[in-house]
This record gives C-alpha cells, structure tokens and sequence, in this order.
C-alpha cells in the first residue's frame, strides 16, 4: 500500500514538473520570437489554466507533503508578472457615463464588418444590426473611435455607416483605410474617428515581403486641449478560420484520417500566424517608436496578453485594462465554434497608453454585437 503511495506522489510530482517548465514558458514567452519559438503561441491560449493547475498542485501538496508545495510556489513567484498580466487584483468599479472635460474617452472595436454575430456569411444586415452598434457609440460617447474590421457602404445613402459617424454623430474628422470588398464597392479596413481635429494622418502599409490579408494600420495626430496626440488603430494577422477548421476544433475528439489531417492544418495555420504576428508587431513597434508626438494604441492583436506581439506592441506604455479592469477582461467570443465560446480567457484587444498618462475608467462592453466587444476608457493627459 505505501509503496503505490509512494509512486502515486511521484507520478503527480512529475507532472507537477512538467506542468511547471510550461508555465515558465508560458511566463517568458513575451522574450521569445515566435519566429523560433512558435509553440509558446499555443502555450500562450491556454496559460490561465496551466496558472490555475499549478495553484491546485501547491494545495495538494500542502495536504500531503508540504515541503514539495515549494517547487510549485517557487515557480509561481517565478512567472508572477506574467500573471499580473492576466488578471489584475481589483473589484469592477463600474463605468459612469459622465466624462471629466479633461480627459480624453476613446474607443476601440473589431466591429466584424457589422455581420451580425450568429452569421458567418458576407451579408451586413443593412439596418437593425448596424443601428445596434451604433447606439452603443451614442450611448457611450466616446471622443475617438478605433474601428476594426469597419465597412463603409457609400451606395447605402444616409444609412452608410462612415455617412452616419461623420453627420450624425458628431465625427467630422476621420482617417480611413478602405478597399473595395469582393469587388462590392464597400470598403473594409481600419478606421479613426474623432470629435477633436485630426491635423495629419495615413495608413502604414507593411513591407511587400509580408504576403498577408492584414489590414493596414492607421495614425491620425489628434488635436486635444492645445495637445497633439498620435493615435494608432492596428489589427495584426487574423487566424483566418473558415467553416472548415471550426468544424475541426469542434470535432477534436472524433477519429478517422480526416480528423487528423484538419488537425495538423489548423496547427500549421496557427503557427503561422503568430510568426506573423512577432514580424508585424516588430514593424509597428518601430513605427510607433518614431512618432513626433505621445501616442495611443489601439486594436486587436489577435494575441493574449504575456506574448511577444502584446510585449512589443505595448512598450513601456501602460495597458488601460490593468490600470482600471477586473476579472479576465476576455474581448472575444467565437461566433462559429462551441469550443472557443467555453474559453473565458481570450483577451486579444487592448488600449496601451504613455505611461505619463492614467487611465481613470475601464470598461468593455456589445457583447455579441461582434465577434468581439468594445473596449472604452478615459484617459487623463
């Protein structure tokens, strides 16, 4: 009996090692390019839970042999950052819609071509759904807005979405990189919006070597109370998963030639695109670094935080969701995947700020409006 004790604790402590090397990979992974190192992208999706597991091995310890719950503890301390990272220790303070003149409140959101959340197909609902998020920007005011994914419908009139912001709502300035849709003559891409004067802006097209569908990122110097303030709205390289590798995901445990083929599609897919996402955020790190003025930086990742893409992208800045969020902060919902939809953890959008600046109010919000939700913050200068 003492003796399958005995190799019983052995085994878990093994697996308590080896569920700590990942965790440490998970922890450093911001210092890895996934260039070389791509499986810390995949490490990355899951760190929550490999955190969390780490935590129920320092109980089980503590219950059985409590000075094996040291290597456990050891290596949390180790990737404690990485966890801050994570899940900032606060209580949600709730948003007031009430905005001190001398701050600055922005917004940032994939918007997902205004396709309505439960369809997968091309087919913008021409009214009610693209009124739904508008209201959302009408309730919550904000003086500047970071679209991604946006679509403006010239050929809609007055109901074009870019017609409504400019006239409507009050955005007179704006910067916009669009092109023509499936030869649809609506235009996607990425979008600035303000209230305040825009004084210079364009978009920043990556190298030609970049042979990707990203959308171009954009800039535009905001005027704001005798300040100039650079914005950036940026999407790195989506994941690009059609019906096909849904379908996979959701039928991971099914056997049978097929499952396995689509399997190692997806995961080549994926590794893929997180090298894409270490080159393209080098590039617009750089980018950012040589703006004239302080800047703001909006978008979707498409990248959990504790990577390479968000430690590049965020600099020394602050990000706005661990000054003033709680809990998770997830930003995106699969709209085609019942797997992805259990994931509590995808936290891919963010608002990074000079560090000179605060963030006074946090919040997210229009779940399944999109495919992911709104991020708002005030930001004082």
């Amino acid at each position: 009996m003492a003796s399958r004790k005995r190799y019983f604790h052995g085994f878990v402590l093994l697996l308590n090692i080896l569920t700590g090397v990942l965790f440490l990979f998970c922890s450093f992974a911001s210092r890895l390019h996934p260039c070389d190192w791509w499986f810390t992208g995949f490490l990355g999706l899951f760190f929550p839970f490999i955190t969390a597991l780490m935590f129920l091995f320092v109980f089980f310890w503590l219950l059985v042999k409590r000075s094996w719950s040291l290597i456990s503890l050891l290596i949390l301390v180790m990737g404690f950052a990485a966890i801050s990272l994570h899940l900032p220790l606060r209580t949600d303070a709730g948003f007031s819609k009430e905005k001190q003149k001398e701050e600055l409140r922005v917004m940032s959101w994939n918007v997902r071509h205004f396709i309505p959340f439960d369809e997968s197909s091309f087919k913008p609902d021409r009214l009610r759904h693209r009124q739904q998020i508008l209201e959302q920007i009408r309730e919550y005011q904000p003086d500047v807005i970071c679209f991604q994914e946006f679509i403006a419908m010239p050929g809609d009139g007055e109901d074009d979405p870019l017609f409504q912001l400019k006239y409507k709502f009050g955005y007179k300035y704006h910067q916009f990189a669009g092109e023509d849709i499936f030869g649809t003559k609506q235009y996607g891409g990425i979008a600035i919006f303000s209230r305040y004067p825009i004084m210079d802006g364009n978009s920043i097209s990556f190298p030609p070597s970049y042979d990707t569908n990203v959308e171009n990122p954009v800039y535009a110097d905001i005027l704001f109370g005798g300040d100039t303030i650079r914005i950036f709205s940026v999407h790195l390289q989506s994941f690009g998963f059609g019906t096909r590798e849904y379908d996979a995901i959701d039928d991971i445990k099914a056997e049978g030639d097929n499952n396995i083929r689509d399997s190692k599609y997806i995961l080549r897919k994926m590794r893929n695109t997180f090298s894409w996402h270490g080159r393209q955020a080098d590039f617009l790190s750089e980018e950012i670094k040589a703006s004239p003025y302080p800047a703001i930086v909006m978008g979707d990742l498409n990248d959990v935080p504790g990577s390479y893409a968000y430690a590049v992208m965020r600099g020394n800045r602050e990000d706005a969701f661990l000054q003033r969020g709680a809990g998770l902060g997830a930003t995106f919902t699969s709209s085609s995947s019942f797997i992805l939809q259990l994931l509590p953890t995808l936290r891919i959008d963010y608002i990074f700020h000079p560090n000179k600046f605060a963030t006074t109010q946090f919040m997210t919000g229009g779940r399944r409006l999109s495919d992911h939700s709104f991020l708002l913050a005030d930001i004082r200068l």
